[in-house]
């Protein structure tokens, strides 16, 4: 249980920056912003969850397979040293967004611009398919992700345990999709003014968000790896 309770923390801070996602949150305003925002953004963002957490199984049933026949006996040196990579590889993913903050932010702004021509167009689409497609295009390049589903498999928790901890991940990786439809259901008609004074913000703001927290996680994350291979 206290190993459970370790990986979920583990695997929950590499998603909390991972759940910053400037695709899907400006998508979800922009779902807000049409008819049916509540119904809407709550669909949308069971649509993401249910695509990636279906990604990841099928990700980590492959990635089990393949880590068994290279490893039989998966040791707790192995699951500390993913986790120690995967610190690292969360900070270093942390640093390098810092040094590109302005152009990513300039690169979110052009696409915002782009995405509001269309919005009207895009009120009309199925939240399910823009939710799952977003989703999967996203999962192509979900290096967190990667490095989260290499320390489950690494672990010595059941399949079904480690099912649990891809949902924990995906949990907090929506937060921020569940929080748009929270702010839906309470504020009515005045969510879409407040959703778009946060929208402008967060394109002009979310790398200097996302690279410091990234770093902290990360350097937080190796610091428990190395602590524990030092001490195993």
């Amino acid at each position: 249980m206290h190993d459970i309770l370790s990986l979920a923390l583990v695997v929950s801070a590499i998603a909390l920056p991972d759940s910053i996602n400037p695709s899907l949150i400006l998508a979800d305003f922009y779902l807000a912003a049409g008819p049916h925002p509540v119904r809407r953004t709550a669909v949308f963002a069971i649509a993401v969850f249910t695509v990636t957490l279906l990604g990841g199984v099928l990700i980590m049933l492959g990635l089990a397979e393949l880590v068994r026949s290279l490893l039989p006996t998966l040791s707790s040196e192995i699951k500390y040293a993913l986790i120690t990579a995967g610190g690292v590889s969360l900070g270093l993913g942390g640093a390098a967004i810092w040094f590109k903050r302005e152009a990513l932010a300039g690169h979110r702004r052009r696409r915002a611009r782009n995405g509001k021509a269309q919005e009207l167009k895009g009120q009309g689409q199925s939240a399910v398919l823009m939710g799952g497609g977003i989703a999967g295009v996203e999962l192509l390049t979900a290096f967190p992700y990667f490095a989260a589903i290499g320390i489950i498999v690494g672990s010595n928790a059941s399949t079904p345990g480690k099912v649990v901890l891809l949902g924990i991940y995906n949990l907090v990786y929506v937060l921020p999709l569940i929080g748009i439809s929270i702010v839906c259901a309470a504020m009515g008609p005045r969510a879409s003014g407040f959703l778009n004074r946060i929208r402008d913000g967060a394109l002009n703001r979310w790398p200097v968000v996302v690279a410091p927290l990234a770093v902290v996680l990360g350097f937080g994350l190796t610091v428990f790896g190395v602590l524990h291979l030092t001490g195993s």
